[in-house]
This record gives structure tokens, sequence and C-alpha cells, in this order.
């Protein structure tokens, strides 16, 4: 008697384990109708255990990919080994709500799922198991680690008042540039350093507030006048640049030429009104002569220097 009081307690605390477990458990017999349903998945769902009891699993959650589970869990029945589905490969199998709506930042909750194969006393498998477990703070520490990480990334690369790429993106695509030139001379790439003309004046005049508004203007006006994989950059406050691969420093010189004449006919809004400027252009193809990144970078400096001292809005070539 002791002994068949003691199985009912061990049954009655065992059942009252799965129904209240802080994980989801869905048992399913081969035909993917619902034979468990424990109190995890009636919190989340607001389907309770006699209501899905049953019914298909498809049926009450159309928008899991049906085909896609049934195989996953057809192979886990043939097989006879389990399945894992990580949040990483699907982060909502079951389209519920944040379970730490407070602490988590995710709206709906991340999951990892475990499908299990459940043996029949005759050795074969008649019933599957899905074990559901709420992986929300995990995965939201990890997706936002992953944003910051892009955003210090875009930072490290990219210059914050024009969006353009910054100083040191240009110079490690140079040095790609600079190697392929070293590796076949017959390639002609040609770099553009440009600067508005009277620089501190201008600073002087419209203040550095105004002054990002135009430097933005700018460079939306460089993006628009430059050919799919030609390197546009913001060099320094003032200084754009522009690396053209395959244009000869005779072509680059034209181009410039054209794009001093669109800079100064631009009238450039701000929120005190338009503003015109010019802006004077050094072009330096990589010579036989550089025998480093920064002879070719200096040669394209000395040329926006000549092109200054003859007046600005032109340019120049470098020797």
């Amino acid at each position: 008697m002791s002994s068949a009081v003691d199985e009912m307690l061990e049954l009655h605390w065992l059942f009252d384990m799965i129904q209240t477990i802080d994980v989801g458990l869905v048992v399913l017999n081969t035909d993917f109708e619902v034979e468990l349903w424990n109190g995890f998945m009636e919190n989340h769902s607001g389907i309770t255990s006699s209501s899905a009891k049953g019914k298909s699993l498809f049926s009450m959650f159309e928008n899991i990919p049906a085909d896609w589970l049934k195989n996953k869990l057809n192979n886990v029945k043939s097989l006879k080994t389990p399945f894992y589905i990580s949040w990483e490969q699907m982060p909502h199998l079951f389209p519920f709500t944040s379970y730490r709506p407070i602490t988590s930042l995710a709206d709906k909750m991340y999951q990892n799922v475990t499908l299990r194969p459940i043996s029949h006393v005759d050795g074969s498998i008649k019933h599957l198991c899905m074990v559901i477990y709420d992986v929300s703070d995990i995965a939201t520490s990890k997706v936002s680690l992953s944003t910051v990480n892009v955003k210090l990334d875009y930072v490290k690369r990219n210059d914050m008042v024009t969006g353009l790429k910054n100083r040191s993106s240009l110079e490690q695509m140079m040095g790609a540039s600079f190697e392929a030139f070293q590796a076949d001379n017959k390639i002609n790439n040609s770099l553009i350093l440009m600067e508005i003309d009277d620089l501190r004046k201008f600073h002087l005049e419209h203040g550095y507030s105004i002054g990002d508004e135009v430097f933005e203007k700018v460079a939306e006006l460089l993006g628009e006048s430059v050919r799919v994989g030609d390197f546009v950059s913001r060099f320094t406050s003032g200084m754009f640049a522009i690396l053209l691969p395959n244009v000869s420093q005779v072509k680059a010189e034209q181009y410039c030429q054209g794009l001093a004449k669109r800079v100064a006919s631009t009238k450039f809004p701000t929120s005190k009104g338009d503003i015109q400027l010019s802006m004077s252009f050094g072009v330096a193809q990589a010579a036989a002569k550089d025998t480093s990144l920064e002879d070719w970078l200096g040669r394209a400096d000395q040329a926006l220097f000549v092109a200054q001292t003859n007046g600005g809005n032109c340019a120049e070539g470098a020797v």
C-alpha cells in the first residue's frame, strides 16, 4: 500500500514539475498533434492544455514554417537522435512576447528549441518532444553587443559629419591601390585632394556649425559626381579626397576642372540661407618615383597647394 502511495506521490510531483518548470514542454504524436502542453506553453500562448490537446501544432500556429519543422521532426523520429534549433538560426519559432518585458530589450521571446524522440516500450518512436527555452536575455545582450560593435566599426571608418569614409579608410584603400600599382606599374590610379578655398575666412564668416552643414552638402555633391568603385572620403576639416581607379592624371585633372565649375555654381542650402564657395584640386597619379604611400599623398598635397597659390577654384596636376 505504501509503495502505491509513494508512486502516486511521485507521479504528482513529476506532473507538477512538468507544469511549472520554466521551459516549454510539448509532446506531439507522429501526426504532429499535441499530446502534452505544459504551463509554460499555456502562459505564453494563451492556449490552455485542454484546448491544445489533440490539435495539430501547425493549425494553432500558422506562422511556424510547417514544411521545415516537419522535416526536422521526421528526421528526429527516423534517426532517433535529438535536434537543436538555436535562436540565431530561428529567433522566434513560437510567436511569444518577451517573458521579461522590464529587463529585456526584445518585444518577442528569443528561443532555443530541442527536438527529442520519445521511445515507446517496444523501442519504436511514436511521440516527439519539443523543449522550448527562453533565452531572451542572452540573445538581446549578444544582439546589443553586435549592434554596438557595428556602430563602433562605423565610427572607426566614417566621418560623423558627412557620412563619408574618413582619412584612415582612405589610406587603407590607397595602400591596396599602391600595392597593385607596384605589382603592375601600367595601372593608372589617381588621387585627388580638394579643399574649400579660404577655409579660415569661411569659418570666421559662417562659423563651424554652418560649416558642418556645408560640408555635408559638399559630400553629397561629391558622392553624386563619382562612378561606382570610386572612393570618396573626408580627409580633414575642409579637405576631401577622391581615389579614382584606372584613371590617368590627365583625365583626373579634366574631371576636377568640371567638378570645380559645378561646386562654384552650386548654392549650398544651410539653416542660415544659401552659401556659395569654391574649391581647389590637386591631382597625382601613382608613379614610379613614389617609394611610399606618403610620397604619392605628398605630391597630391603639393599640387593642391599650387592650385590654391594660383588663386583657387582650379585644378593642378602633380609633377
